[in-house]
């Protein structure tokens, strides 16, 4: 029998370089912006471009049914079929036109900022001491930058960062930037 992977359940190398990464104060101010860049594919069961290349490659997948068996990607609201196509004729060599390119991540894009957006406004921050602030400075892919207030502990943003790869995705790499003191 083959190996199934499943969804989201490990980290992968680029998630663990992004737990170093959370420790950064610093990071640019805008995202490296690279299309072809590690993204969030399934927004419902949190399943990302990475785990479902590695899912093609390893096993041999070659249709979307073979993805949703082996990782449930694609077997919640069925909006990211045609990212999971896109993939999967990626992985044959087929061309994709740029403008279906195009409408995937500006889909992608939305949606993962939208998914952040409501785990860290409407369940992380309000669990947060009083006066804290996190403010979201970019996400680009499987990339988010947060600008959080000195007092943001390691232990915090730590927490902060645990709580969105639970939700959101366990790819997603986080970085800090501290606030300016005031």
């Amino acid at each position: 029998m083959a190996h199934q992977l499943s969804p989201c359940s490990a980290p992968t190398p680029q998630a663990e370089l992004g737990s170093h990464a959370s420790d950064r104060e610093e990071m640019p101010s805008s995202p490296p912006g690279d299309a072809d860049s590690p993204r969030l594919i399934c927004r419902c069961l949190g399943v990302s471009s990475l785990r479902i290349a590695e899912a093609i490659r390893a096993q041999g997948l070659t249709q979307v049914a073979e993805i949703q068996q082996a990782l449930q990607a694609g077997t919640g609201c069925y909006t990211c079929h045609p990212e999971i196509e896109e993939l999967l004729a990626e992985a044959r060599g087929e061309p994709i036109s740029a403008q279906l390119r195009s409408q995937n991540r500006a889909l992608c894009q939305s949606e993962t900022q939208r998914q952040i957006e409501g785990a860290l406004y409407g369940g992380i921050v309000p669990k947060l001491p009083a006066g804290s602030r996190v403010e979201i400075i970019w996400v680009e892919g499987l990339q988010l930058e947060l600008q959080v207030t000195p007092e943001l502990e390691a232990e915090l943003r730590a927490l902060i960062t645990d709580k969105l790869r639970k939700v959101v995705c366990p790819d997603l790499e986080v970085v800090f930037r501290r606030s300016p003191s005031r």
